[in-house]
């Protein structure tokens, strides 16, 4: 059997005389219909008419049963979308109408619940709603009067004004002073259920209801005056209502709007119960009130001034001044308990409430936090209490929560710049709590590129976390967290400042800006810091000190660093203790200019001089690190100044007391810095532009010399005669200053001219420092000669001596010939570098000759070493002129030769004999190609050859005769018989010594006589092609290649000693050529030129 039709159902339900049933029986229908569209159809066709004007007939009947029936039948319509949309305007007006006249006129609970719940339900037009709206709310009101008694029909109450606001919120808006005072009235009820509700409707209305109207606020204070806030002082005698007396509060205070800041009495009425509430011991209930505090923050600014930035990037001047003035007292008057609480409390979850209120009235400033004066009130002083308190395990969510905000404020000026990048710092948020890291994301702060006025409060905070209390109990993690913020919120700062360089806004404002960076760094990390800790934590802050140096000199233009229109006065406490310090007495020129306490410098020459005295006063061991750190600092400016304070700072240490404690640390630095000038040599060159700026160069690269040989330099090693790390240390010492001197005379330089008068100058300045400080030298020799093995200024200026006859530049200049190919080099050739070289050369074979008979059994690799590069130098020298410098050098090397006679088993034992060896035979070869002629100053002395003919080591004395008597053979004259019976009694003598000698020994000697064989032969034939004939006061004898050849042979003969001492004097040809290259000693005797030696010569060779 089919269901009956909906049709009929409705019909029958209207002739049912029993209405409460028949309303049951259409209740049931509804609820079918829900789920059945067709149905719903068919039921919408039919409450128009007869069923709707029924329903509200009956819901006016005296009788609940029915009545009650009817509404919800009523109820039920008016929600479903179906059903609703067959209700005309006028059909819902009546329902509206008389929803509301059975509201207000029941004397049925029931009937009065089901009317609000009707409305609450109810799914009509907005048009329809804001027709009868004062009439609805009318009727909520006085269901929120609660005239019955109970809760259920607040309730209903309640959810019918949700309803309506979220319908025509503008229209309930307007009505707000009508329903909205039941409402914040229940929040001091004693029934929990009904305060709790109350609140929550308030809270999804906050936004309708939010700013208040003037209406609103008006109701609000009249209800103050009258009896809610005495009722609100009396609950807190009640400690269990204080919480909800405090939260009361904070809705009658976002509810008084304006009002709350133009009635000034009142406004002091009402925060006499935060007052009291902010110190109660109770910490729930300031954290309550912490939160209620922020209502404050609503009626002081309401949600224009966040609005009214929009994508502003300049900062609006606050105008008019009284408005200014007004703000920055609202934002104090919030800001007392906040910065009263962080200060005292160490709770973190009441710490981290104040933080949130702080972060709120932050966002709800807007524009307002970018100017300075609104800066000042709010966010600086929560900053200073919080890092004033440091950084440990309990508030580091705190304090990482404050940095963030700072980094955002400081970032913000480049931000806003795409040449800038300004990356998040996720460091500092991952550390934050929970809830503040989500304030984060959703209260954001309006912050805009800040003035350069700004620049200098922003400083000042950073002092706050630097303050050196604070580092006393920090253990290094924490302060490596610390200085890394700094340094990155310090770096953000100064690309502000070079912002407002770039944009030329504000020259003034920006000398002022460099100058408290410069007076920052000093007070803040060198003065307050480097020096005053020990350990770990002394390594970290001089990291730091000189990273903030780093960014500096980084981030900052160089023309801005040493522009002349900006002057710093030097105020560096460390060169006022050396100041009466003044370089080494005597220097050759140019003169060092110390560094003056007190004089005015540019910013680059105050940041060198304020990072070298932070590595003075650093009183642990220096780290590779921070010298490479220190000495890119150092290298980041190539003006001349800032390169002289470098060496004027240096020298300095010297005569410091305590220098023979720092001088490693010194060497170290010195070495790192170096590096960098020796890899940009050539530029560096060009940017002192000539010799006369060489100066301070030769000053910088002589450091080490002057710091191992000034007396201050020798007390390290006179006070550890028993430390057994002095001789460890010595050699670290000195291996820095080697490395450096390899790397100096080995760099490749593509200006030949700029490095030949680069190494020319440097060569003079060594021999003038050597000849002035003899004395020096030589007290540095008589010491170390007992304590060491080796001699630390002998080894370094050993060092730099090979590194010069190394150097391809000078190698290639001494071997270079006068022919078509090499006249393009030869043009711009400098006579004085091989003169300076030789000279250079001269004095250390002196210095080498003492440092060896002052300690014979010492460690002399470097003499040895010398001796080998020099005798490879000689080979170079292909030039007459050339090799007439030679003479420089004659002394010493007879000294030397004289020397090795002595101590001939010492030199033996250290190899220096065998690299004696190598020179003389290489000076002998250069002597014989050379053709040097007997005339002039070459035949005035002969002590040279005689050192070398008398030597003991056979492979010299042998070279040297066999020299003679091949350069006897080149000449015609008639002592030539007698100069040969003369070297062949010499020679038989050392054969005879030389049998016992070892077979090594006989190879060299071999080897020597094949050698000084060949060059006579190369001179010989070459004297022959430029004359045939050679004239003598006896007449002239032609010699051929032949004879000159045989000549060699006669060796085998003897020859009596006595006669060859009777001739030394006589010895002609080479002799002449050898010693006359060489300063004279003593006068020769006049040559033996009688033909009947001749003679006899001949028929000896018969």
């Amino acid at each position: 059997m089919a269901p009956p039709s909906v049709a009929r159902e409705v019909a029958e339900i209207a002739a049912e005389p029993d209405r409460a049933a028949a309303y049951a029986w259409l209740l049931h229908l509804q609820r079918g219909c829900a789920d059945d569209p067709s149905a719903a159809a068919d039921l919408a066709a039919e409450l128009p008419s007869p069923l709707l004007p029924l329903l509200l007939r009956d819901a006016a009947d005296p009788e609940e049963a029915v009545a009650a029936s009817a509404l919800k039948c009523v109820g039920f319509a008016l929600y479903h979308p179906v059903l609703v949309s067959t209700i005309s305007a006028q059909i819902a007006q009546a329902v509206v109408d008389t929803l509301v006249r059975l509201i207000m006129n029941t004397r049925m609970k029931s009937v009065c619940n089901l009317g609000i719940w009707c409305i609450s339900v109810q799914q009509l037009e907005p048009l329809i709603i804001e027709d009868r709206a004062d009439l609805m709310v009318s009727a909520i009101v006085y269901a929120l009067d609660n005239p019955f008694g109970s809760l259920s029909t607040t309730f209903e109450a309640v959810q019918a004004i949700m309803k309506l606001a979220c319908q025509c919120h503008k229209r309930m808006r307007d009505l707000s002073s009508i329903w909205v005072p039941p409402i914040y009235q229940r929040l001091l009820s004693a029934d929990k259920p009904e305060r709790d509700m109350a609140e929550r409707c308030l809270l999804k209305l906050s936004r309708v209801i939010l700013p208040p109207q003037p209406l609103l606020s008006k109701a609000v204070a009249l209800d103050l005056e009258r009896k809610l806030l005495s009722c609100m002082v009396n609950m807190l005698d009640d400690p269990s209502k204080k919480v909800q007396a405090v939260k009361s509060w904070g809705w009658i205070i976002s509810l008084l709007g304006p009002d709350a800041v133009n009635n000034r009495p009142l406004l002091n009425k009402l925060l006499k119960v935060p007052e009291q509430m902010f110190i109660d011991q109770d910490t729930q209930v300031q954290i309550a009130t912490m939160v209620s505090w922020r209502n404050l923050v609503d009626a002081f600014f309401p949600s224009q001034a966040t609005e009214s930035v929009g994508q502003e990037i300049v900062i609006a001047p606050l105008e008019p001044r009284e408005h200014a003035s007004a703000q920055v007292k609202r934002t104090r008057l919030i800001m007392v308990p906040l910065c009263r609480i962080l200060s005292r409390s160490r709770n973190i979850v009441l710490s981290s409430s104040c933080l949130s209120t702080w972060n709120y009235l932050l966002h709800r400033l807007g524009n307002f936090i970018n100017h300075l004066s609104i800066l000042e009130a709010a966010f600086g002083p929560i900053l200073k209490i919080i890092f004033s308190l440091g950084i440990n395990d309990q508030n580091k969510p705190l304090w990482s929560f404050c940095m963030h905000l700072f980094h955002d404020l400081s970032s913000s000026k480049s931000r806003h710049r795409e040449d800038l990048c300004t990356p998040v710092n996720q460091n500092l948020v991952s550390q934050s709590c929970m809830n503040l890291k989500a304030l984060l994301d959703v209260q954001h702060i309006k912050w805009l590129p800040w003035d350069i006025g700004c620049f200098h409060y922003q400083l000042d905070i950073l002092g706050t976390i630097l303050n050196p209390e604070l580092f006393q109990d920090m253990i290094p993690e924490k302060m490596l967290i610390v200085m890394d913020s700094v340094t990155e919120i310090f770096r953000f700062l100064l690309r502000g400042v070079q912002i407002e360089f770039r944009e030329k806004r504000s020259y003034e404002q920006v000398r002022l800006c460099i100058t408290d960076v410069c007076k920052f760094v000093r007070t803040k990390l060198f003065l307050d810091h480097v020096g005053h800790h020990s350990g770990h934590k002394c390594a970290i802050l001089l990291e730091f000190g000189l990273q903030f140096v780093e960014v500096i000199v980084g981030e900052l233009d160089h023309s801005l660093l040493n522009s002349e229109n900006i002057k710093i006065c030097l105020d560096i406490e460390h060169i006022k203790e050396n100041q009466s310090a003044e370089c080494i007495p005597k220097l050759s020129f140019p003169r060092i200019r110390p560094l003056s306490y007190m004089e005015m410098v540019s910013p680059a020459v105050y940041m060198t001089a304020l990072s070298l005295s932070m590595v003075a006063q650093y009183t642990g061991e220096l780290s590779h690190g921070d010298a490479e750190k220190l000495a890119l600092i150092l290298s980041s400016s190539d003006i001349l100044n800032s390169f002289h304070a470098v060496v004027a700072f240096m020298y300095m240490q010297i005569m410091c007391p305590i220098f023979n404690r720092q001088r490693l640390k010194w060497l170290l630095v010195w070495n790192k810095f170096a590096k960098h000038w020796n890899d940009n040599l050539v530029s560096y060159l060009r940017a002192f532009s000539g010799s006369s700026s060489y100066g301070v160069l030769y000053q910088f690269f002589c450091y080490p010399l002057f710091s191992f040989l000034y007396p201050g330099g020798l007390s390290i090693l006179w006070n550890a005669e028993n430390g057994s790390c002095a001789p460890v240390t010595q050699d670290l010492e000195v291996e820095l200053a080697i490395e450096v001197y390899r790397s100096l005379c080995t760099s490749s330089c593509n200006s030949k001219t700029a490095c030949n008068d680069f190494f020319e100058g440097f060569c003079d300045y060594l021999v003038n420092i050597i000849d002035e400080h003899m004395s020096l030298f030589q007290a540095n020799l008589d010491h170390c000669s007992e304590k060491f093995k080796s001699t630390a200024i002998l080894s370094a200026l050993g060092e730099v001596v090979i590194g010069l006859l190394h150097n391809d530049q000078i190698l290639a200049y001494a071997s270079q010939e006068l022919n078509e190919a090499n006249k393009k080099f030869t043009g711009c050739r400098q006579p004085n570098l091989l003169l300076s070289c030789f000279n250079l050369v001269n004095r250390f074979m002196r210095f080498s000759r003492l440092s060896f008979k002052a300690n014979p059994a010492g460690q002399h690799q470097v003499t040895s070493r010398f001796f080998s590069c020099l005798s490879n130098f000689v080979g170079h020298d292909v030039l007459k002129k050339d090799i007439l410098l030679f003479e420089i050098i004659g002394d010493q090397l007879a000294e030397w030769l004289i020397l090795s006679d002595t101590l001939y088993c010492e030199m033996q034992q250290g190899k220096i004999i065998y690299q004696l060896e190598k020179l003389w035979l290489k000076i002998l070869k250069c002597l014989s190609m050379s053709q040097l002629t007997n005339d002039g100053p070459f035949s005035q002395k002969q002590q040279l050859l005689h050192a070398a003919l008398n030597h003991p080591h056979h492979a010299i004395s042998v070279a040297t005769a066999l020299a003679c008597r091949a350069e006897a053979n080149t000449k015609i004259s008639p002592h030539t018989g007698c100069l040969g019976s003369k070297l062949d009694g010499l020679l038989m003598d050392r054969r005879k010594d030389h049998n016992s000698s070892s077979g090594s020994e006989s190879k060299k000697i071999g080897t020597a006589r094949e050698e000084i064989g060949i060059s006579s032969r190369i001179a010989l034939t070459a004297s022959k092609k430029r004359t045939k004939h050679a004239d003598r006061d006896a007449g002239s004898l032609k010699l051929s290649a032949g004879l000159g050849m045989k000549r060699l042979k006669i060796m085998k003969y003897s020859t009596k000693p006595m006669e060859l001492n009777k001739n030394t004097t006589r010895i002609g040809g080479l002799s002449s050529r050898i010693d006359g290259v060489f300063p004279p000693r003593c006068m020769e005797s006049k040559e033996c030129r009688k033909p009947e030696l001749i003679m006899e010569l001949l028929k000896r060779k018969r």
